[in-house]
């Protein structure tokens, strides 16, 4: 997930949320193939169209589709397809070490939404 987090992070989960995030926002879930918990960020959420090679695909209600921010060697939906909320384990809320780093979980250049 570089920029946003590094090897090493110590990140608060909050596993509260009973639906997926806002797109954008970074989740830790149960790899689909292997169950080993991974940091990805939600790109499109339950009922949202994605573009395939091949076509487009249509999430379920309780799909999301992840992705990791370096998406040249991210492991991510694009190689197991679409999450269930089953496996979602939490909203990654803060980065609260190791000290000296920036706790803003947002991608570096990434514009705050306008209202």
């Amino acid at each position: 997930m570089r920029p946003a987090l590094e090897p090493g992070d110590w990140l608060l989960v909050d596993p509260t949320t009973r639906h997926w995030p806002r797109r954008g926002t970074i989740v830790v879930v149960q790899q689909p193939a292997s169950g080993m918990l991974v940091v990805k960020r939600v790109a499109a959420r339950p009922g949202d169209t994605i573009r395939l090679p091949g076509g487009a695909r249509r999430l379920g209600p309780a799909e999301a589709w992840l992705i990791g921010d370096a998406a040249d060697i991210s492991v991510d939906s694009r190689t197991y397809g679409a999450v269930s909320f089953d496996h979602f384990v939490g909203r990654a809320w803060l980065r609260y070490g190791p000290f000296g780093r920036p706790l803003s979980l947002r991608r570096r250049g990434a514009r705050r939404p306008t209202r």
